[in-house]
């Protein structure tokens, strides 16, 4: 990395929150005291509350902590994390993709420990907040993430069999474990439990496809409830439940195990932060115009698991499902999570003995409909068809996480992701192109130059070796995308060797970061002489050399259309295939300065191009008008382009010869074309320059154009816009004639060309213009 990109990464001083970003919040603080929008929040917060409260039942069955942790979690962190988080609509509580990793952490080190690892975990997001390191969070491969979230979810639906199945549970909660402990009592499940479950699996799954608007979660613990109580069944259920929330407390420090613990925790803290942040863009699209902070986001996380642990709850994320249903519901300010939680509290207030006879089961369904979506195999058939290498991340990362344990999986799939991007960053094209016995030979360098690309620098060098250096040699470093110290201290010594040779070497095309890793490595500076743009500059640099040939030029350019350029277009070209339909008539000179693609950077059939000598446009009843007017005709009557543009440039050679130049007697047809050219264009204005002249005759022709009625008729209708244009070639700028101004000014950032149809100015000479409101051109 540069120094100018540690530069970059740094945080400014002037990024730093050490007050936490009160400064910044207390304004949307007052506002939310005024009664705007509080009834769609009052109303997005109830609608919230009924989803979360069965979902941090259930969470906090699956993470192996009492229920009611999962209650007052979600109470604690729906208000901390609202009033100081960064995403103003997003919804912070217990989350299912935490809830496998948060139970192998109570495994571990107990209840206390965990609440120790709450307190780190928000201590480091509040410190990644204050430093605005919050978008650094975000460099984790996605197939990793992805792959995390569906191991997640197998590792959810395996844990739920046993409840479901009505078995006791294991000993052990890896998945083989769980998965050997069913096969041996399945013939022990009870149907009730199971019946239980599926049903509220399919109340979960099945109703919003009904009945959309309602709390389907809710409602399929409400169910499976009544029907336990009406029919006195013998299921297991939540118990009782406390009515009240848990005063404050400092956890217990333990005495030994801190580097567990902390590991522990780093883990914990990254993928919590990523989880937030995954859902704070989530917020961002669903929510148009309102975008996210993520380092204030990171600082309202980091005090939310703060306040939960010190309230003996687990850690908490901002979660997508809920902060997405905030949204839907029509929530306006960062009152609808805040609402969200206080019905959660007045839920346990008033209803603690009612959710304590919701059965095992029933949560068991809800956990399962979580842990499906959370599977998502669409995600990895997505990732199959975009990149087979991405989806063996996603698999590496599921399998070992499922297989193995979490860490391991993270860390399997992180190592993965990092050999991948090794290798193709280790896919460097090199080659010689060996064509004619006489020229400069030719080396072809592509893609990234890194430590991994020696064995190919190596093959080359060895092929440099066997050449004769007297012809010279360019060095074609135009599809080199990147270079590191290592590559760059490689091609130096490639460059060495052949000058030490005797060889005349250029170096073609090179982009400004590979130019300037290369002058600043040691010794660099001696390649400054040979860094060339063009191939002209590539030419004259080896003057003395053997000359390249023509056939030779032409046959290098194919080669690099095939190497760089044909892969990256072929979609392109397959549709190409099948007929044009370019949007824009470009009319210009053959002189070989002007390149229409170039200087327009357009693609392959975005142009219909004509060109002639003085790009001369044959008024519809010339006898010259064959050539250029079917083609002119062509593309507006058939092909239907939008825009026509006649381009002139500075230098022309045509409009020296019509202001007077001598043609050779033996130039038969230039001396034709010169005669029917002197009659188009008309009468020229007094002691004009060829460079008027080329701009006159830009006007000119775009007159000459309208001439033809199928062409008029469009510009009447306002179907196609006529631009006149100049071409400097000496600066590389493009002027346009603009018709209020009466002037040429730079395309772009001058006058632009209104919609409707064109017409040219009265006055000028030789132009019939069209009718004074049909617009300008």
């Amino acid at each position: 990395m540069n120094p100018s990109s540690v530069t970059r990464l740094r945080p400014r001083s002037s990024s730093l929150r050490l007050d936490l970003g009160l400064r910044r919040l207390l304004p949307e603080w007052k506002a939310l005291l005024s009664p705007r929008y509080l009834k769609e929040d009052v109303l997005a917060g109830l609608t919230v509350a009924c989803i979360a409260i069965p979902l941090s039942l259930a969470i906090a069955l699956a993470s192996g902590v009492p229920p009611e942790v999962g209650l007052v979690t979600a109470i604690i962190a729906g208000i901390v994390c609202a009033l100081f988080g960064g995403t103003p609509l997003s919804v912070s509580g217990p989350a299912a993709a935490m809830a496998v990793l948060i139970a192998s952490a109570v495994q571990q080190h107990g209840l206390g420990g965990l609440l120790v690892i709450g307190l780190v975990v928000g201590l480091l997001q509040v410190l990644t907040g204050v430093l605005g390191l919050g978008r650094l969070i975000r460099f984790v491969p996605v197939p990793v993430v992805a792959g995390f979230t569906a191991g997640i979810g197998a590792i959810i639906l395996i844990g739920q069999l046993p409840r479901a199945l009505g078995l006791p549970p294991p000993e052990q909660s890896h998945v083989l474990d769980v998965l050997s402990h069913v096969g041996r009592l399945l013939h022990a499940a009870r149907p009730v439990p199971l019946a239980l479950t599926l049903l509220t699996l399919a109340i979960v799954l099945g109703l919003p496809r009904v009945l959309p608007r309602l709390p389907a979660p809710l409602i399929a613990v409400i169910v499976p409830t009544v029907l336990c109580v009406a029919l006195k069944l013998d299921v297991p259920a939540l118990g009782e439940l406390p009515r009240s929330l848990p005063p404050p407390r400092l956890p217990a420090l333990p005495g030994s195990g801190w580097d567990a613990l902390l590991g522990t925790a780093l883990i914990v803290y990254a993928l919590a932060s990523l989880e937030t942040l995954l859902s704070s863009g989530a917020v961002d699209k669903l929510a148009r115009g309102k975008r996210h902070d993520p380092d204030q986001e990171l600082v309202g996380q980091g005090l939310g698991n703060m306040a939960v642990s010190l309230f003996g709850g687990i850690p908490v994320t901002g979660v997508i499902a809920r902060s997405a249903l905030n949204v839907q519901a029509g929530a306006r300010t960062r009152r609808s999570a805040i609402f969200h939680a206080l019905v959660l509290l007045a839920a346990v207030f008033l209803f603690a003995p009612v959710m304590g006879r919701i059965p095992i089961a029933a949560l068991a369904g809800v956990l399962l409909s979580v842990a499906l979506r959370m599977l998502h195999p669409r995600e990895l058939i997505a990732l199959w068809k975009l990149s087979r290498p991405e989806a063996a991340v996603y698999a590496v990362t599921f399998v070992a996480i499922v297989l193995v344990d979490l860490i391991v999986g993270v860390q399997a799939g992180l190592v993965a992701a990092l050999a991948i991007s090794a290798v193709r960053m280790g896919g460097t094209r090199a080659s010689v192109l060996r064509l004619e016995s006489h020229g400069p030979h030719r080396f072809l360098l592509g893609g990234p130059i890194s430590f991994l690309s020696s064995a190919k620098l190596e093959r080359l060098g060895s092929e440099a070796r066997e050449l004769d250096t007297s012809r010279g040699v360019i060095i074609d470093l135009s599809g080199v995308t990147a270079m590191d110290a290592s590559g760059a201290e490689m091609f130096l010594g490639l460059v060495e060797g052949l000058r030490e040779r005797g060889a005349r070497v250029a170096l073609l095309g090179s982009r400004s970061e590979v130019r300037e890793l290369l002058l600043r490595q040691r010794g660099g500076q001696e390649l400054l002489p040979l860094l060339v743009v063009t191939e002209s500059d590539a030419a004259l640099l080896l003057e003395g050399a053997v000359p390249v040939s023509s056939h030779e030029r032409l046959v290098h350019g194919v080669e690099r259309f095939r190497q760089e350029q044909r892969e990256r277009y072929e979609p392109l070209f397959n549709r190409l295939a099948d007929g044009q339909k370019p949007h824009t008539l470009f009319i210009t000179c053959a002189d070989s300065r002007i390149n229409p693609n170039l200087i327009t950077s357009t693609e392959p059939g975005e142009l219909f191009v004509v060109r002639n000598i003085g790009n001369l446009i044959p008024r519809a009843s010339s006898p010259m008008a064959a050539a250029v007017g079917s083609a002119l005709e062509y593309a507006v009557g058939v092909l239907g382009v939008t825009e026509v543009v006649v381009c002139g440039h500075s230098g022309c050679g045509a409009m020296r010869v019509l202001l007077g130049g001598d043609v050779p007697n033996e130039l038969r047809g230039v001396r034709r074309w010169l005669e029917e050219a002197r009659a188009l264009l008309g009468t020229l204005p007094v002691d004009c320059s060829p460079e008027e002249a080329a701009r006159h005759n830009a006007l000119m022709q775009l007159d000459n154009a309208l001439s033809y009625p199928v062409l008029r008729q469009k510009v009447e209708a306002g179907e196609v816009r006529l631009h006149a244009w100049f071409y400097d070639v000496g600066s590389a700028e493009l002027l346009e004639w603009d018709a209020h101004s009466g002037a040429y000014g730079p395309l772009g950032r001058g006058a632009r060309p209104e919609p409707g149809a064109a017409h040219l100015p009265g006055g000028t000479p030789g132009i019939h213009p069209l009718p004074d409101d049909s617009g300008p051109y």
